[in-house]
């Protein structure tokens, strides 16, 4: 008879054995290609020695195919709780030294606990890809457990989970077919510059069969295509490293679940820090010449910016930050891209980053300076009037505190796409470089005087400009504005603002959900 301590050693020895996923020498392989394992990806990523691991004990569907002549432990990912910062957190990472980390039924079954345990322990969950693909062995296996009853709920579970607790997708390897899906349905999608990462739905081989035209893998499925062009990325990193950071530190900036507030942080930073120098950064004569991301990085914590989606619609920069140790979102025109003009990319961006926001009770601070949305028949062909609805849509839907700092222009409609008071914006501030105009000036001298504007005596010219478009008085005249602040007081007047509206709480009217134009 085997006894307690030799049937524990037996366990012990063979759970040491599983651990290695596919063995040394698929590891290896892995490494050979400059790759981290899932396990070596989780230790980066979590607090060292927090992992606890459940279901390594799980085996793939038996198919009948050569798969089942070898363990393949935990069916090709690791699942389980961790601690990142010292919060609790529940992660998953597809581990490729198994059957290349290829999706099957037990594997769905894991990934979905994952995220139902998130929701109900009110923690975040983070998706470790590498992944080839869904293994097509196990479609023809027998159902031998609750997996494969619920392979829909890859699709399901973090629908569900959308909204109630933070997810991150973090893309560190391939991702075909089924896997290329999972990181749209998490709130943020990181991948690494590496030639070993990159997505598509189909491959290129399965795409010549069916259009017999040659594609490279990169042509489809790059990091820097879905970081430049798609604007499926939210940050492209240099090293598995340092999207695995990045994670980690956008985590800091969210609360644990929608029913809490972000986490307080001091950076040691002065909250009544003032900055004689950001007036200079604004030049009257050259205006859109001025880098926005320094106006954010003089104003915030520490100077510290986390940005989403930068090398997407740079036209338009969404981020966190934190101002008094409390995080913000922030978003803001870029004068030194298309003027700072917003287009359909832009304020799909920006849309999505506010609801990311409001989801998770963080606060917005919106940093103007847009002569508008530009005029681009090709645009409008693309469903450019669709597109903006989505930015002041979501500025309405938002609850959580919103402030809008008027820099420099604002014209025309661009007020819908920045925030207004009428569109639910807590606090609405200017610097005295602010030009707030809701048309265009030489229309406005037209409409008024009703000539064209080398028609008009030039001391009247110049007197109208000075009364109604040289400064922002006259629109805080009109309460457009709530107060004209100097530049150098913003950080401490922002801070002051988020301190104030700490407790502001807006119940909704109770519906199903809202139909934001997609």
């Amino acid at each position: 008879m085997v006894n307690a301590r030799q049937k524990t050693e037996k366990l012990e020895n063979l759970r040491k054995t599983y651990e290695l996923g596919g063995g040394q020498k698929a590891i290896d392989k892995v490494h050979e290609k400059g790759k981290l394992t899932a396990r070596e990806r989780i230790e980066k990523f979590v607090d060292a020695g927090s992992f606890r691991e459940f279901n390594l004990w799980g085996q793939p569907t038996r198919t009948g195919f050569d798969t089942d002549l070898r363990d393949n432990p935990g069916d090709a990912v690791v699942t389980g709780y961790a601690r990142v910062d010292g919060r609790s957190v529940c992660v998953y990472a597809h581990d490729f030294t198994i059957l290349g980390g290829t999706q099957a039924s037990v594997q769905y079954w894991k990934t979905c606990k994952v995220m139902d345990t998130a929701v109900r322990l009110g923690v975040p969950y983070i998706g470790l890809v590498d992944s080839g693909g869904v293994r097509i062995q196990d479609a023809f296996g027998v159902n031998a457990g609750p997996g494969v009853s619920r392979n829909a709920d890859v699709w399901y579970s973090p629908s569900v989970a959308s909204g109630i607790v933070p997810s991150i997708s973090l893309t560190l390897g391939a991702s075909y077919a089924g896997t290329a899906y999972s990181p749209f349905l998490a709130d943020v999608f990181f991948m690494v510059d590496r030639p070993y990462c990159y997505m598509s739905l189909s491959s290129p081989e399965l795409l010549k069969s069916v259009t017999f035209q040659d594609v490279t893998r990169d042509e489809i499925g790059a990091p820097q295509l879905h970081a430049e062009v798609t604007g499926s990325c939210d940050y492209l990193g240099e090293t598995e490293e340092d999207v695995l950071q990045k994670g980690r530190e956008l985590l800091s900036y969210l609360p644990s679940n929608c029913r809490e507030k972000p986490p307080m942080l001091d950076m040691g930073d002065d909250p009544l820090r003032t900055d004689e120098g950001l007036i200079d950064l604004i030049s009257r004569d050259d205006a859109n010449t001025y880098d926005m991301h320094e106006i954010i990085e003089r104003i915030v914590d520490k100077g510290k910016f986390l940005e989403l989606k930068r090398e997407y619609a740079k036209n338009i920069i969404v981020g966190f930050a934190r101002l008094g140790g409390r995080s913000v979102g922030i978003v803001a025109n870029n004068p030194m891209v298309m003027s700072g003009s917003l287009d359909l990319r832009a304020t799909e961006k920006e849309a999505r980053f506010i609801r990311y926001c409001d989801a998770f009770n963080v606060p917005l601070a919106f940093l103007v300076d847009t002569p508008g949305f530009v005029a681009d028949p090709n645009q409008e062909r693309e469903g450019l009037a669709r597109h903006t609805a989505m930015a002041s849509y979501a500025i309405c839907e938002a609850t959580v505190p919103k402030i809008v700092l008027y820099i420099g222009r604002c014209f025309n409609n661009g007020q819908m796409a920045m925030g207004t008071r009428l569109m639910g914006v807590d606090a609405v501030l200017a610097w005295p470089t602010a030009d707030i105009r809701y048309t265009d000036f030489d229309e406005s001298v037209e409409a008024i005087y009703g000539r064209s504007k080398d028609k008009i005596d030039p001391e009247d010219l110049e007197e109208f400009s000075r009364k109604y478009f040289d400064s922002p008085k006259y629109p805080a005249s009109l309460l457009m504005v709530d107060d004209i602040i100097n530049p150098k007081d913003t950080r401490p007047i922002l801070i002051d603002f988020l301190e104030i509206a700490e407790k502001k709480d807006i119940v909704a009217p109770e519906k199903k959900h809202g139909n934001m134009p997609l």
